[in-house]
């Protein structure tokens, strides 16, 4: 187990660090991640931003190297088990935080809205958890793990925040990043540096109040190497079933415009297709989806499945595939 559990250990920055951990290509390895308040915040009482101040939001478990893998390969990171660390996850509003409030860059001369903390907890189940309203009411959410956040160090020594989401992947609030699910990105520093955090317990699209349901996770990984592929530029991932591209800018349409275009690209290479015919078929049988609506830049994704692309294609060397089986059920 990668043995990063101290509060003192953790980082709120992509980049910027020397590799604190290594693993070898193939390797399982486990790992701890707090939930983004640190696991400070555990009482409808507590106040957020006392409890983690910006920047120390979002905390982060790495930056753990891939050995072998140079700047400008490709790391595949597959999720093999998502497994609560905590019997609870919490839930936010804040003022001037969220697709609805204003903020500094979209301002308004609404007020803003008062800081309200939710604890959810876990039904008998597992399978949901359940919170009480301000009224007495209760309401409740499937449970939907994934990590929210998993990136590697950003290019040209950039260090960015752990709040950020970009093409090194980071912040992206993308529920596709679950159990079974392999990602794709491309190293910017030999070894890749890859940091893990932000786990989700539940998150509709867009995460529109501000905060998912955040939990803590010990989690279950395997990372592997591709050499470098010149199209490739932004985030990839892969699950049985599916593929997709992610895009990270404001205004959202700018990131459904470069999740998109990636998509077209990749499936023009996969399947020898003309880009013009790729453009038709993504755009026949894609959906979008929204990862965020809230962070320094927004997320979505475009996703396809394999079905259309024929039984015959091999989608990054078969990564995933080869990947899979070493997977055990979270």
């Amino acid at each position: 187990m990668v043995p990063l559990v101290k509060p003192e250990d953790f980082v709120f920055a992509f980049g910027g660090h020397a590799a604190r951990h290594r693993v070898k290509p193939g390797e399982v390895f486990d790992i701890f991640t707090e939930d983004c308040f640190s696991g400070k915040l555990d009482t409808t009482a507590g106040q957020p931003r006392e409890i983690a101040p910006f920047p120390h939001v979002n905390p982060l478990t790495g930056p753990i190297a891939v050995e072998g893998l140079r700047a400008g390969g490709i790391v595949a990171v597959h999720i093999l088990a998502l497994d609560r660390a905590r019997d609870w996850g919490v839930a936010t509003i804040s003022p001037d935080f969220g697709l609805l409030s204003g903020t500094r860059v979209t301002p308004n001369l609404q007020l803003p809205q008062a800081e309200r903390v939710w604890i959810w907890h876990f039904d008998a189940t597992g399978q949901s958890l359940t919170t009480e309203t301000f009224g007495g009411r209760p309401i409740q959410a499937l449970y939907r793990p994934f990590f929210g956040t998993i990136g590697v160090a950003p290019a040209h020594g950039e260090v960015r925040l752990s709040v950020v989401p970009g093409d090194f992947g980071g912040n992206l609030d993308m529920p596709e990043l679950r159990v079974g699910t392999t990602l794709y990105l491309r190293a910017n520093v030999d070894g890749g540096h890859l940091y893990f955090g932000d786990g989700h317990y539940a998150q509709g699209d867009g995460e529109i109040a501000g905060t998912a349901i955040e939990g803590a996770f010990n989690a279950s990984i395997v990372a592997d190497i591709l050499p470098p592929q010149p199209a490739f530029d932004w985030p990839r991932f892969e699950t049985d079933t599916h593929v997709g591209v992610i895009g990270c800018a404001r205004p959202l349409e700018d990131a459904a415009r470069i999740a998109t275009a990636g998509m077209i690209r990749w499936v023009a290479q996969a399947t020898e297709l003309d880009i013009v015919d790729a453009h038709q078929l993504v755009s026949q049988v894609c959906r979008l989806r929204i990862g965020n609506l809230v962070n320094p830049a927004f997320s979505a994704a475009c996703i396809v499945p394999k079905s259309a692309l024929g039984s015959e294609v091999l989608l990054m060397e078969g990564m995933h595939r080869r990947m899979r089986p070493t997977r055990s059920p979270s």
